[in-house]
C-alpha cells in the first residue's frame, strides 16, 4: 500500500466517520459546553485529549438535549446475559436479545450514547472496503455477505420498525473526485455492490454532480442510494428504548468493576449492585473496561473530533448539497459532511496534536474548504455551534473484532468508520446467535484477543504526520 492509499484508508474513512461504535466505562461527565481553547477550567485540553468531553458538547445532543438518564444498579440480579456498554453494538444487542425472549441485562458507565455511538459523523455507508479479508471467513464470508446484502440498511430499517425519532436519512453516500483515474477507481470498486450485492450505483460526471452537491467544485462522483446519514446518539437511545420495552434491564452509571467465575456463570459487580448471567459481552470499543485487560491493548486507540454548525441560512441550504446525500471527497477527505434535518453542517476530521480543544481553529479550516467549494457561501453568516472529540477503535484488519476471552465471556467492538451501520448488523448477527445457542453459525470469525505491538503507531502516523501534511497541500490546492 503506498502512502497515498494508507492515508485514504486510515486517516481519512476512519476520521471521517469519527469513532462510531460501542460506549465505554468510566465516570460521569461534568463540566460545561466549550468551543475555545480559552475556556480554563482544569482538564480541559486533557478531555478533548482523550475523547471525552462532556456528551453535551455533542452536537447530535442539540435537538433534544442530553436525555433522561437510565437507574444506577443497586441490588443484585440474575439473567441470561449481561451486555456492558450501551452504545450502538450494545443496544442493538440487547433490543435483538430481548425481542427474541432473552433475560438481558445492560450495564453502562455512563449512560447510553455517551462514547463513540453519541460523537460520531453520523454516516451511514453501505459498503466494506476490504473484500479480500472474507478469505479467511467461514465459507469464505458467503454468509456473511449474504447477512450484508439483505440488512446494509439495518440503521433505516431500525429507526422505521421501531419509530425513533433520529434523522435517519437514506438520502445517498456520494463519493466526489476532481481526478478522473480516481473516479475510474471508485467505478471499478462500485460493481461488486451493484452487481453481487444488488445495490443501487449511479456514475455520475458534470451537470449530474452538481446537481446532488450545489458545486461545480467536483467533476465527478459515485452514488450509493441506499446511504445517508443518522443522529448516531439518538439513533442509540431510541433502539435502548426499543429494548427495555421489551423486557431489557438498563443500568446508567453502573460502571462494571469486577468480572468473576461462579460456577460456570459470570458475576459483573458494580459498585452498588450485580448481576449474575450465563454469558456476558463488552461492547466498550475504545473506551474498554478496565476489569477485562485483554479489551484494552488489542486495539489503536486514535482521537478525532466532529464540528457542527448553527442552522445555515436559507441561502446556503438551498445550494450547499440540495440533494442532502453524505459527502466523502476522494482520494483525501478531510471533510466528511452531512447537512441534517435541523440545517447544519456536521462535518469532523483528526484534531491537531497541539490544540485538541480548540474548536474554532479546526472550523476555520473546514470553513475555508466550504467556501472554496460553494463560493456563493463566502457572503453568508456561516457559524460554529458546537466542537467535540471521540476516540475510534482501530484494528489491523478492516472488520470489527469479534472475541471470546473464556467460556461465556464476549468481546464485540472495534468498528473502525462503519459504526453506524456494522454495529448493529453485527449486534443482531451476535443476538441471533446467542438466542439460539449456536454461536458456531455466526457469520464472521471469533478471535482471541492479542495486544498489539505499538497502540499509539496509529495516533503517530495518521495523527501527527499523515494528517497535517493532507491539510497544507489541501491549503495549497495540491488534493
Amino acid at each position: 500500500m503506498n502512502r497515498r492509499d494508507y492515508l485514504k484508508s486510515s486517516a481519512v474513512l476512519l476520521a471521517g466517520s469519527v469513532v462510531p461504535g460501542c460506549d465505554g466505562q468510566g465516570s460521569n461527565d461534568a463540566g460545561p459546553t466549550g468551543v475555545t481553547a480559552e475556556s480554563g477550567f482544569p482538564g480541559r485540553t486533557e478531555m478533548y485529549e482523550h475523547g471525552t468531553p462532556p456528551i453535551a458538547t455533542s452536537g447530535w445532543t442539540a435537538p433534544t438535549g442530553v436525555l433522561p438518564g437510565y437507574p444506577v444498579l443497586d441490588r443484585e440480579l440474575d439473567a441470561d446475559v449481561v451486555v456492558v456498554g450501551a452504545g450502538l453494538a450494545g443496544s442493538s444487542l440487547a433490543l435483538h436479545l430481548a425481542e427474541a425472549g432473552v433475560n438481558v441485562v445492560v450495564l453502562e458507565a455512563r449512560q447510553p450514547g455517551w462514547g463513540a455511538s453519541g460523537r460520531n459523523a453520523g454516516h451511514v455507508l453501505p459498503t466494506l472496503k476490504d473484500l479480500g479479508m472474507f478469505e479467511r471467513f467461514p465459507g469464505r464470508g458467503k454468509a456473511f455477505l449474504e447477512l450484508f446484502r439483505e440488512h446494509h440498511t439495518i440503521t433505516f430499517d431500525l429507526a422505521k420498525k421501531h419509530d425513533i425519532a433520529c434523522d435517519a436519512a437514506q438520502s445517498g453516500y456520494l463519493h466526489v473526485t476532481r481526478r478522473s483515474s480516481v473516479f475510474d477507481k471508485l467505478k471499478a470498486k462500485s460493481v461488486y455492490w451493484k452487481q453481487e450485492q444488488g445495490q443501487q450505483v449511479e456514475w455520475l460526471e458534470g451537470a449530474d454532480v452538481e446537481a446532488l452537491t450545489g458545486s461545480r467544485y467536483f467533476p465527478f462522483g459515485v452514488l450509493y442510494k441506499s446511504g445517508g446519514r443518522v443522529n448516531p446518539y439518538l439513533f442509540t437511545n431510541g433502539m435502548i428504548t426499543a429494548a427495555t420495552a421489551r423486557g431489557a434491564r438498563v443500568f446508567g452509571a453502573s460502571e462494571a468493576l469486577s468480572l468473576v467465575n461462579t460456577g460456570g456463570r459470570w458475576r459483573v459487580s458494580s459498585a452498588q449492585g450485580a448481576v449474575v448471567a450465563d454469558r456476558v459481552v463488552f461492547c466498550t470499543n475504545a473506551y474498554p473496561s478496565a476489569i477485562v485487560a485483554q479489551f484494552t491493548n488489542n486495539f489503536y486507540p486514535l482521537t478525532a473530533y466532529a464540528v457542527s454548525t448553527k442552522p445555515l441560512p436559507r441561502e446556503a441550504l438551498d445550494i450547499v448539497m440540495p440533494s442532502r446525500a453524505t459527502l466523502s471527497e476522494e482520494p483525501v477527505d478531510l471533510n466528511p459532511f452531512v447537512v441534517d434535518m435541523h440545517g447544519r453542517i456536521i462535518t469532523s476530521s483528526i484534531p491537531s496534536a497541539s490544540r485538541p480543544d480548540d474548536g474554532l481553529w479546526h472550523f476555520g479550516n473546514h470553513l475555508a474548504w466550504i467556501h472554496r467549494t460553494w463560493p456563493e457561501t463566502r457572503a453568508m453568516d456561516i457559524q460554529m455551534d458546537d466542537y467535540w472529540t471521540g476516540r475510534v477503535a482501530l484494528r489491523d484488519v478492516e472488520f470489527p473484532g469479534m472475541f471470546e476471552l473464556q467460556p461465556g465471556v464476549f468481546g464485540l467492538m472495534h468498528f473502525n468508520a462503519w459504526g453506524n451501520l456494522m454495529a448493529p448488523l453485527l449486534g443482531m448477527a451476535l443476538a441471533n446467535a446467542m438466542a439460539r445457542d449456536r454461536m458456531d453459525q455466526l457469520p464472521f470469525p471469533v478471535e482471541t484477543p492479542v495486544p498489539v505491538a505499538n497502540p499509539g503507531k496509529q495516533e503517530l502516523m495518521i495523527r501527527k504526520l499523515l494528517i497535517p501534511a493532507a491539510r497544507l497541500g489541501q491549503r495549497f490546492g495540491l488534493i
